[in-house]
């Protein structure tokens, strides 16, 4: 009864909000390719280019003003993930095994390939303020590990081993610490990126897997999308972690963004094929505004607050009925690119 009546209360308020336009779908750009998972995206700072990790496919570079591939870049099969460092004109890619690319931002030229660690490089941050691009390894059966990397010289600095199954992607706090999603252990930590220091360790209620993490600087707050039975969005203190918010969001939630713009967040899940919009009326009060509906599997997501517009890969696949469940089957000439308009 407790399911149904939170899908009740979410139907309920997206329904009374049909009438007001929130979003629509400006354009869907299928792309050719192998049926093999993908990554992350970015969009480059420097430019209209969406970067897309599409592994075995290598790392494709698309332009979202005119809706069409650039190039994928040379020797890029693997790319899981992209982190950009403009003012040295480097991306950094990280690849399924273990390694680390090196590319001329401005001419996607791929420059050297770079051994990190035996397999998967998951996600990557880059904190200005130490000049340190961290990068996460992916899951380790009960371990997992953090490299510090040194974008000016491209090399391995120094490496943080964490009693940790699979870190979600890092947030930068931005004052030198940055917050990190456990998943499995039910637990949101803050770490000094000077010397990865313990700053805080929390466990919200209600939580048991904190995943995608997002912030409002202006207002001291923190978004925590937390998986399981009940999905919700967690809204804590940035400073004290204190709850101040929870509400329904869908299921598996693997991005989140925060406008701040207009105030409101973007939750996806691939899983319902759908984007929550929740507005924010001020620091401790939010409401959903429109569930929009996208694309089975849409679960990564990049937010180009200048513009408006929210860029979701996804992909046809079929699912094999087997017991433990099996891993989705991606069908080729799939691959898609949804470009969503805010209003």
């Amino acid at each position: 009864m407790k399911a149904f009546a939170w899908l009740l209360a979410l139907f309920i308020t997206t329904t009374a909000a049909a009438d007001d336009a929130v979003a629509h779908r400006e354009h869907r750009v299928t792309l050719p390719g192998s049926g093999h998972s993908w990554g992350f995206v970015g969009l480059d700072p420097t430019r209209p280019y969406l970067f897309v990790a599409r592994r075995e496919n290598g790392l494709t570079v698309f332009d979202v003003q005119h809706q069409k591939t650039v190039k994928t870049v040379a020797q890029s099969q693997g790319a899981n993930g992209v982190v950009f460092v403009p003012e040295l004109d480097r991306v950094f890619v990280l690849n399924t095994d273990g390694s680390l690319s090196v590319v001329q931002l401005s001419t996607l030229k791929p420059l050297k390939r770079i051994e990190v660690a035996q397999s998967n490089l998951n996600s990557a941050v880059y904190e200005p303020l130490t000049g340190k691009v961290i990068i996460v390894s992916g899951r380790r059966a009960d371990r997992s590990t953090l490299f510090e990397f040194d974008p000016k010289l491209e090399r391995i600095t120094g490496a943080h081993e964490l009693a940790v199954k699979k870190i979600d992607p890092l947030l930068l706090k931005g004052d030198g610490s940055f917050f990190l999603p456990m998943r499995d252990e039910g637990k949101v930590a803050r770490y000094a990126a000077s010397n990865f220091a313990l700053l805080d360790t929390w466990q919200f209620a209600d939580c048991p897997k904190p995943s995608a993490l997002a912030q409002d600087v202006e207002r001291q707050r923190l978004f925590v999308a937390c998986r399981g039975d009940t999905p919700l969005l967690i809204v804590a203190d940035r400073e004290t972690g204190e709850v101040k918010a929870k509400l329904p969001i869908g299921r598996d939630v693997n991005a989140v963004a925060y406008d701040a713009q207009h105030r409101r967040l973007l939750v996806p899940s691939g899983v319902d094929a759908s984007l929550v919009v929740i507005d924010q009326t001020d620091a401790d009060h939010y409401a959903v505004a429109a569930t929009i509906s996208t694309l089975p599997m849409a679960y990564n997501m990049a937010f180009d607050a200048q513009h408006q517009r929210v860029y979701l890969p996804a992909m046809d696949y079929v699912q094999p009925a087997a017991e433990p469940k099996a891993d989705p089957q991606f069908q080729a000439g799939t691959f898609s690119i949804t470009t969503l308009a805010l209003d």
